[in-house]
């Protein structure tokens, strides 16, 4: 807390005097080296914290979109592919329960995504009850085993808490050129047709 306090006072130190012109270049140069000395550990917590969202401890949205757009314009060592999970009856749950027993779901989900990825998956909350994974370097084959494994595991977990909640997935694999953008986009049209279709199920976009 001392720290965190002497961080703060310092940069509205220096900002004051970097305003008015008081400090000379090196006392300025040596001003900045202190603040940042006292501490990089909380520095580093904060830009953490920052990538995360905080009910789920995924990657929020643009975290996730900067470190999969970087995957993809990397040279790759196979298809990779992206799902979009959608919730269906989480509107019920945050209706009938409350907020904190629709985030007591989504993290339950969270959780379930978090448990069955390999370690150079990358996962979000990409808004409200929609989770997207990317899935690097993974065949078609692979893709649909972790993401059916996911789908069984969510209806499993939400409802010991007490919740029905299932998930619907809409999965598209990569190829060469492919954005995020596009990727995503295809999915979204794999999810629509599983949600028409009866929820609680994972379809994979045909190419167009």
């Amino acid at each position: 807390m001392r720290s965190w306090l002497f961080f703060a006072l310092g940069s509205m130190t220096l900002v004051v005097h970097s305003a008015f012109g008081t400090l000379g270049a090196g006392q300025a140069e040596t001003g900045f080296v202190l603040l940042y000395g006292a501490d990089r550990e909380q520095l580093r917590s904060i830009e953490t914290r920052a990538e995360l969202d905080a009910t789920t401890g995924l990657l929020n949205r643009q975290a996730f979109r900067d470190l999969v757009g970087a995957h993809l314009r990397r040279p790759r060592g196979g298809p990779s592919a992206v799902a979009v999970v959608d919730l269906d009856g989480f509107k019920a749950v945050n209706d009938s329960r409350g907020h904190p027993a629709g985030d007591e779901v989504l993290g339950l989900v969270a959780t379930a995504i978090r448990a069955n990825l390999r370690a150079q998956d990358l996962a979000s909350r990409y808004g409200g009850d929609e989770f997207v994974v990317f899935l690097a370097d993974c065949p078609v084959e692979g893709a649909l085993r972790i993401m059916e494994r996911i789908r069984t595991v969510v209806a499993s977990v939400t409802a010991a808490s007490g919740s029905t909640v299932t998930a619907s997935v809409g999965l598209a694999l990569s190829a060469s050129g492919d954005e995020l953008d596009d990727l995503i986009r295809s999915a979204d049209r794999a999810l629509l047709f599983a949600k028409r279709s009866g929820k609680d199920q994972l379809l994979v976009a045909e190419r167009v």
